[in-house]
């Protein structure tokens, strides 16, 4: 059996279109407030963009974990 997680962080663009970010494989314990600190250096140094502008607001982040096994 194989799992893998994925972190996305969730935020909105100037125009408040929604924008989500997935990063692959992050450290198993990753908390609220480290995604937060993510999600702050994206948003306050305008290094994404949308599709109207750059994502300006932070909007959450959600752990995935996906879990396959043969058959």
């Amino acid at each position: 059996m194989k799992s893998t997680n994925t972190l996305r962080i969730a935020f909105a663009d100037e125009g408040g279109n929604p924008y989500n970010l997935s990063i692959l494989n992050p450290k198993a314990e990753v908390t609220r407030e480290e995604a937060k600190k993510v999600g702050d250096v994206i948003t306050n140094n305008d290094l994404i963009n949308g599709k109207q502008g750059f994502v300006k607001t932070f909007n959450g982040a959600t752990m995935i974990t996906r879990t396959e096994r043969d058959l």
